[in-house]
């Protein structure tokens, strides 16, 4: 299915004969109820040794409730030293709890870098799989976007958008990550574009196949947005907004479905930039290899 093929099969799926009229207008409404704190690692000031139970305040076991985390289960948690733990919550007491660290991390699970991800809110309920891989990928935000090919806001709820903040949490747990990534209240493009979030990274980039394909030149930009159109892409009038605000990058020939266009792009940021760049250093090497053996 090409571009036009999507944007009319968007069009015919909401219900519309055509783009909808100025979106960035359109309040969300009652999206703020879609949003989900965010929370930082968690951490203890003292150093953890292997099987001798911590305690921990009672602000931690809130915390370790937010995570979905019960008493018998596991979580991750950095002690003073800086070290990372798998512990588990071995029971509640008066003002707090117990904990057992049990396993000592080798590397840290949190990511290295900082990327806020904007996704178009995609249709038959694909955002619970974006939720969930954005999160096993480390991003700190997760922006659901409203824009002329995507789910309206009044297809929110249809699309159980009250499940996003579960799949985040269940995602978090299952990854071993110790923070929660923010999910941000559904907002239109004009409305991130003009936001501390947009303002406050380095690098802004946005997905197109349009564009000509060329690499981006930044050596370590620390705060990352992606921002992922929905089938059919951005439309031509948002692609004129984005232009002086955000660089396209454009990742190869085929046409990806949206979804997979979200992992691809966190995927190449973090080989670029972020957790992944050894695996890219690794890649050149045995590439550089393969090219000796050919040419003897």
């Amino acid at each position: 299915m090409d571009r036009s093929e999507k944007q009319q099969a968007s069009r015919r799926r909401f219900g519309r004969s055509g783009p909808r009229a100025h979106p960035q207008d359109q309040p969300p409404g009652s999206a703020g109820r879609y949003a989900a704190a965010g929370d930082g690692p968690l951490a203890v000031n003292s150093r953890l040794v292997l099987q001798e139970p911590f305690k921990i305040d009672l602000a931690l076991v809130r915390r370790l409730e937010r995570r979905q985390v019960n008493p018998k289960e596991a979580f991750t948690i950095r002690d003073g030293s800086g070290a990372w733990f798998r512990a588990a919550f071995t029971e509640r007491v008066d003002g707090g709890g117990l904990a057992l660290p049990y396993e000592r991390m080798e590397r840290s699970p949190e990511p290295g870098i900082d990327i806020t991800l904007g996704c178009a809110v995609l249709a038959r309920q694909r955002m619970l799989f974006v939720m969930q891989k954005a999160t096993e990928l480390g991003v700190m935000r997760i922006v659901p976007l409203l824009t002329e090919y995507s789910v309206p806001a009044e297809g929110l709820q249809h699309e159980n958008a009250h499940a996003w903040r579960g799949h985040v949490t269940r995602a978090a747990k299952q990854c071993r990550r110790s923070s929660l990534p923010q999910v941000l209240p559904p907002m239109t493009l004009d409305v991130l574009l003009g936001s501390p979030v947009f303002a406050a990274a380095d690098l802004r980039l946005f997905l197109d196949d349009r564009s000509e394909p060329g690499r981006i030149h930044e050596e370590s930009p620390r705060h990352i947005i992606l921002l992922v159109g929905p089938e059919g892409g951005f439309s031509d009038a948002e692609r004129a907004r984005l232009a002086g605000k955000a660089r396209p990058w454009f990742l190869g020939g085929r046409v990806l479905r949206a979804e997979t266009a979200v992992v691809v792009g966190l995927t190449a940021a973090h080989m670029t930039w972020g957790d992944f760049r050894g695996a890219t250093d690794v890649t050149q090497k045995l590439a550089g290899k393969g090219d000796a053996a050919q040419s003897r």
